[in-house]
């Protein structure tokens, strides 16, 4: 009875951690008031002509492990832009004229430094009258702190801001509506394809170091990192067999094994985002089918022999806590010597 209740509380932590790590971190826009004085425009409609996954926004990291999420607005890209600014820019005057907000990118970063978190907003629009390209802009900005997540908000905020602004100052040089009709956009045409005729860029310093944080981020959270395993363990007894991790987010892998005879199973916590990340291993482990049962702590590794096939071998060492043992099966263990409480556990295998 003990050793099954043992056994729940282990897969109710790997459901929990593994429930943890699939949640995805939502943005909600806070309306606010946009002050742009003597303003001519106002925004009717946004569209998202992003070339990705329409509801990613980027990366956050949460957690005391850090550990990153995919970030998304609550009802979309464009539902909630056209939300904040129908409260926060609404048309308050009758001359004001109708704009549409093509978004080209909009996407979130963290960078850890030494002292703290940093965190951008990296945004790209083109303003759009009557399918015509009016202007367009792009907009970098960053917050710092010893935990920027929740101030992704705001940062987005103030890029979209930052972007309106520059609009309503290209419009105080070039009235609206006074553009060729030969940059009309087609019904078929991609928003923000057209020539870019009346289109200015806001400078921004963003760095190579930079862009690749959400390469890096998103390689990590993409990619197939789950491990097969062939290996043999000493622990005890020893076993022969297959051991199979998923990996269920950047730092947490849940694992289950079974050979000839008996059975693991387990979580793992890597040290990095990568496949190939050193780790430590928590498992219940049964040997001889019922004969002996112990809860384990490893610390693993991975060894990589062809890095275009993945295939290398696989370490871990540590020590396992006997929890139960059948009389029969220690007397002929331990030669009818006093039994250990806790016994080395070794393995070693190939794996891919």
């Amino acid at each position: 009875m003990k050793n099954q209740r043992l056994l729940c509380l282990l897969f109710i932590a790997l459901s929990s951690g593994s429930s943890f790590a699939q949640k995805t971190y939502v943005v909600k826009l806070k309306p606010d008031n946009i002050n742009i004085p003597n303003r001519s425009f106002y925004i009717d409609k946004v569209t998202d002509n992003r070339n990705t996954d329409k509801e990613w926004i980027g990366i956050v990291q949460t957690g005391k492990f850090n550990d990153p999420h995919e970030a998304k607005f609550e009802y979309g890209l464009e539902n909630a832009l056209i939300t904040y600014l129908r409260i926060s820019l609404s048309k308050t005057d009758t001359r004001q004229v109708p704009v549409t907000m093509v978004i080209n990118r909009l996407e979130i970063t963290e960078k850890m430094t030494r002292a703290n978190e940093m965190g951008y907003a990296d945004i790209s629009v083109d303003f759009f009258k009557d399918g015509i390209k009016m202007f367009g802009t792009e907009q970098y900005t960053g917050v710092s702190g010893l935990d920027v997540t929740e101030l992704h908000e705001a940062n987005i905020r103030k890029a979209i801001n930052l972007s309106l602004v520059a609009f309503e100052e290209f419009n105080s040089a070039a009235a609206i509506g006074s553009q060729s009709e030969n940059s009309r956009l087609s019904e078929n045409s991609v928003p923000g394809s057209d020539i870019d005729l009346y289109s200015l860029t806001q400078s921004v310093e963003r760095t190579e170091d930079d862009a690749s944080i959400t390469n890096e981020y998103k390689k990590g959270v993409k990619e197939n990192r789950n491990i097969t395993a062939l290996g043999y363990q000493i622990g005890g007894n020893t076993l022969v067999g297959f051991d199979y991790e998923i990996r269920v987010s950047n730092y947490f892998g849940v694992h289950l094994g079974a050979g000839i005879k008996g059975f693991t199973a387990g979580m793992k916590v890597h040290t990095s985002p990568k496949k190939n990340s050193p780790f430590f291993n928590l498992s219940y482990k049964d040997a001889g089918l019922g004969l002996m049962s112990s809860l384990g702590f490893e610390l693993g590794g991975r060894l990589i022999l062809s890095k275009s096939s993945d295939f290398g071998l696989l370490g871990q060492i540590g020590i396992q806590k006997i929890l139960s043992i059948d009389e029969e099966f220690e007397n002929r263990l331990f030669k009818r010597r006093d039994t250990p409480s806790a016994v080395l556990a070794v393995g070693i295998g190939l794996s891919w």
